[in-house]
């Protein structure tokens, strides 16, 4: 006899801008799932922890064990709104919603002045490539999520993608005028006089080293504070990144030079 295959109970619907997918169980709304670093993540509203699988498949059929034992949302929840709002305010200066490394700030920092030179505006900090980032078009004022993973181009091309941008932004031929215009904007030496960032070589390791140091040694309060040089926005945010990248490859060199002579 042919083995008798079991229904799918659940039903995984259109992701929302922000990354969620709503899940249904017997037609009950339950909850959503969501991909984040490779993790698939299962929310059911009311319960304190998202459940953590390895597939999205796993995390829906997650939803369907929780109806069954009983723990079901009653108003259930789907994918969170999306918000203009910025989650990070200029006072915490954009900080990456990731593990506070020097390598993480380090591509903050970088994508962020990919961003200027493409004419986008981050309103969160740097979520991972894959993820979707808050921003907002500096060629006409839209906000919504975009992929980093789309915008820095494939296998090192830079070319971003949709060519468009997005729906109801200026036509296409219009682009190269206005990033004409946005690039006026930016300089290759800081003119911030709130405080100075990072624009030559010897800063960038002094900023590279005393940051690795902090880490390290666990000053959290003034690794921050040299993350807010890395990241706060600039005029100089190109040049910034460029001199970071520098400096912390100079680094790295040395570290593995000091290993290998050990």
């Amino acid at each position: 006899m042919e083995e008798q295959k079991t229904a799918v109970r659940y039903v995984i619907g259109k992701h929302a801008a922000n990354g969620y997918y709503p899940v249904t169980v017997d037609g009950i709304p339950t909850g959503t799932i969501h991909r984040r670093h490779k993790v698939w993540y299962a929310t059911v509203p009311g319960t304190v922890n998202d459940a953590r699988f390895t597939n999205r498949l796993d995390a829906a059929e997650y939803h369907v064990h929780m109806y069954d034992l009983g723990i079901r949302p009653k108003v259930p929840a789907q994918a969170p709104a999306a918000t203009d709002a910025p989650t990070h305010t200029p006072a915490t200066f954009l900080l990456p919603d990731l593990r506070l490394t020097v390598a993480n700030l380090l591509r903050a920092a970088e994508a962020m002045a990919r961003l200027a030179q493409l004419g986008w505006a981050p309103l969160e900090g740097y979520p991972g490539a894959d993820q979707p980032w808050l921003l907002r078009c500096r060629l006409c004022g839209w906000t919504g999520h975009r992929f980093w993973s789309h915008l820095r181009g494939r296998n090192g091309d830079m070319v971003p993608r949709p060519a468009h941008r997005h729906d109801g932004c200026v036509p296409i031929s219009e682009f190269p005028a206005g990033l004409r215009a946005l690039a006026v904007e930016r300089t290759r030496t800081c003119p911030c006089a709130s405080r100075p960032h990072p624009t030559t070589f010897g800063d960038a390791v002094d900023v590279i080293n005393g940051l690795s140091s902090d880490l390290s040694t666990g000053n959290r309060a003034r690794a921050l504070a040299l993350a807010a040089v890395m990241l706060e926005p600039c005029p100089a945010t190109v040049r910034r990144a460029e001199e970071l990248r520098a400096a912390y490859t100079m680094r790295e060199k040395v570290v593995k030079d000091s290993r290998r002579r050990a």
